[in-house]
């Protein structure tokens, strides 16, 4: 059967090759359908296509030109020449993207005034969020330690190439000596293999490795073997069994004491300026945290436990990781630079997806960024940690010697034909598998409530009748959480209401006001300060930051209801499409309602979507909220003074909440306070079982259970 053919009409609009698109005619499911995911082989992702007859060699919408820049020129970079100076428009006129690789980057949702357009207005969190890639303030704006540093890539914001330039030159000048002088060994971490979790007992296996050891070398030497050579009793009959025993045990301890070789040269421990006090080998508080530290510094997702993951990070060499922290920054200034958002993730879910051109020609989906990046990486000569570095150190004297200002111009592959300066989204949540029923029996005992399909959030291109997916993501739904009711705490059920919504507004740095049923513990946090733990408001949870409760970017979920008089009323239940850096409850946990995505991942499509989608920039919006709570007996006042920064858009972005597949008993959420029947902690308050609890307070970055 013949496709339905897509016909289009392309223009491009001035100097910055905007590509406008009106379209009609197509294939594809409607929008309230939830597409089955396609079986794909491991690690498919479509191919960028040999071409597309309407594309333009490189896409610059007015909203995210860069000719406005203070900068005033770029560096053009191109493979095999020497970098030039270029005006920006005219760069941008000869079909580069210019992206900025300057101190002062911020993403788009975070800009103050649209390029061409005489609408400034100063954004409150704009020079916080600078700071903090630059590693000037903590989250709370205070200035950093000379030995603290801001990791803070897995919340959203990468470091500045100045940052990484200053950690490169320290690797080689202090680092690698200092793992020198440590013996330390990164094979240690490939002869490994399984999950080492911290459970808070101290020195264990270091006792039991001795002991094991020392029985070994006794019955050694009794049965005529060497104990030097501990290997010659690995086939004895009667001593192998011992000799396996030892082995595993030491080599759990020597995957600890290595790391904490290289965990204190690079000073990841939070006391004795960054080089901690631990006994070498013992799983403590001490190493969990440097380690967590660690998977920070390199965007791993983990709890600071042993596991594949940053054990293969721990074995990688001191350039290898370099680069592979300048790539990772080198990859959101491409994004947010040409304005991109397809990560392959789309191709991934639906591998025989393919959508129709205006020529009629079909197209697989593409991994946009990944190709970006693949093209910035040639002509900046990016591929090896040899060829980066030296790059690093020319970009450093290119702008200046502190990349103040420094933007580089570089060909990127056209973009996807439906890209357009004014685009039409639709946006599905699957909440995947749902359990209404109470998680605990009359004894209190946690009930089984597996989950096999998780919550997924998409983002289509809508062309005609034609939904191209862009991205698919995780997601969170709600689920049982704890709540302050007639004076004590109970579990309620915190509904993601299935149903049309619509975004009508996008915030920027969002401000959530704690509803009176959230208990006071979750609204205080200890910090260090003035010398001692002290308890204090912890208003990183309401924010602006990058741990409030809504992350860096919300958009609100408004369901529109038409009245008996014909007039469109909107309700907000108070659910969010939002940031967060509680990213292991976006992995295998539950949300108060919300639907939470990375940071990082919510300001690459929030941003792409006030590129591609008229908007009115109103700015930062005022507000007056004040509370006192007490909290063990002291007072403490919640002073709030903004919502945020917003966008309103001119048309309003449909968004389909699936009820995914009910689970269990129940087919409705219980609507009542339930007592708590048992002190352990209901599925959405829980942390994850690999979080271990002395990690909590920190960690997570002080983000309160009874976040949405």
């Amino acid at each position: 059967m013949k496709r339905p053919r897509l016909v289009c009409s392309l223009t491009l609009l001035g100097p910055a090759l905007v590509l406008a698109m009106a379209c009609s005619g197509a294939q594809q499911t409607g929008p309230h359908a939830a597409p089955e995911p396609e079986a794909a082989s491991a690690g498919e992702v479509a191919a960028p296509p040999a071409g597309e007859p309407s594309a333009p060699p490189a896409t610059v919408l007015p909203k995210v030109s860069q000719r406005e820049h203070p900068a005033g020129q770029a560096w053009v970079f191109e493979a095999g020449a020497e970098p030039r100076k270029q005006e920006i428009a005219q760069a941008e006129a000869a079909g580069y993207t210019v992206i900025d690789l300057g101190n002062s980057w911020v993403p788009y949702i975070f800009s103050e005034k649209t390029t061409g357009v005489e609408d400034l207005s100063a954004n409150e969190y704009r020079q916080r969020y600078i700071d903090l890639a630059n590693d000037r303030v903590d989250a709370d704006g205070e200035k950093l330690d000379p030995h603290e540093r801001n990791f803070l890539e897995l919340y959203g914001i990468p470091p500045t190439l100045q940052v990484v330039h200053g950690e490169w030159q320290d690797s080689d000048a202090e680092i690698e000596p200092c793992l020198t002088q440590a013996g330390f060994d990164p094979a240690v971490f490939t002869r490994f293999s399984g999950v080492i979790a911290y459970t808070g007992k101290k020195g264990g296996d270091v006792r039991k490795a001795r002991a094991l050891k020392a029985k070994l070398a006794k019955d050694m030497k009794k049965a005529g073997l060497d104990p030097a050579t501990p290997e010659a009793a690995k086939d004895h009959p009667k001593l192998g069994a011992t000799y396996a025993n030892w082995l595993e045990t030491q080599a759990r301890v020597d995957v600890i004491d290595h790391a904490q070789r290289r965990l204190r040269c690079e000073k990841m421990f939070v006391s004795a300026e960054g080089v901690g006090k631990y006994e070498p080998g013992v799983f403590d508080s001490a190493t969990t945290h440097a380690l967590a530290a660690f998977e920070k510094k390199h965007a791993i997702k983990g709890w600071g436990h042993f596991t594949p993951d940053n054990l293969a990070a721990l074995a990688r060499s001191q350039a290898e990781s370099m680069h592979g922290r300048m790539l990772r920054v080198i990859e959101e200034r491409t994004v947010s630079g040409a304005s991109i958002l397809e990560d392959g993730s789309a191709a991934k879910w639906k591998p025989k997806f393919r959508w129709t051109d205006s020529q009629g020609q079909e197209h697989a989906l593409r991994d946009v960024v990944g190709e970006a990046r693949t093209a910035v990486v040639a002509a900046l000569d990016l591929a090896t940690p040899e060829s980066a570095k030296q790059t690093l150190a020319r970009l450093s004297d290119l702008g200046g010697g502190n990349f103040d200002n420094l933007l580089v111009a570089v060909r990127l592959p056209p973009p996807p034909a439906y890209y357009a300066e004014d685009m039409s989204f639709d946006v599905v949540i699957d909440r995947g598998d749902v359990w209404y029923d109470f998680p605990f029996d009359a004894q209190g005992n946690k009930l089984g409530q597996p989950r096999e399909r998780y919550p997924h959030f998409t983002i289509y291109a809508v062309v005609g009748e034609q939904k191209i997916p862009l991205v698919h993501w995780r997601t969170t739904i709600g689920s049982w959480r704890s709540e302050m009711y007639n004076g004590s705490e109970h579990y309620k059920y915190k509904e993601s209401d299935v149903g049309d919504r619509v975004w009508k507004e996008i915030v920027a740095a969002p401000v959530w006001i704690p509803p009176a049923t959230t208990p006071a513990r979750e609204l205080v946090r200890r910090k260090w300060k003035d010398g001692k733990v002290r308890t204090v408001v912890n208003y990183g949870e309401f924010g602006p930051s990058y741990t409030s409760a809504y992350g860096l970017v919300a958009a609100y979920h408004v369901r529109e209801v038409t009245d008996a008089k014909g007039e469109v009323k909107d309700f907000d239940n108070g659910i969010r499409t939002h940031g967060s850096v509680d990213y292991m409850s976006i992995l295998r946990r539950f949300s108060h309602g919300c639907h939470r995505l990375y940071n990082i991942s919510a300001v690459r499509m929030f941003s792409f979507i006030l590129a591609h989608r008229g908007f009115t920039r109103e700015g930062q919006v005022k507000l007056g909220f004040g509370r006192e709570i007490v909290h063990e007996g002291k007072p403490y006042k919640i002073q709030l003074k903004t919502r945020g920064y917003r966008y309103s858009l001119q048309q309003p972005i449909a968004v389909h909440v699936l009820e995914g597949r009910i689970r269990g008993d129940r087919k409705s959420p219980i609507d009542a306070y339930i007592p708590k029947p048992t002190k352990a902690e209901a599925p959405a308050d829980a942390l994850t079982t690999e979080a271990p609890p002395e990690l909590t307070p920190n960690l997570a970055t002080d983000v309160a259970p009874g976040s949405p």
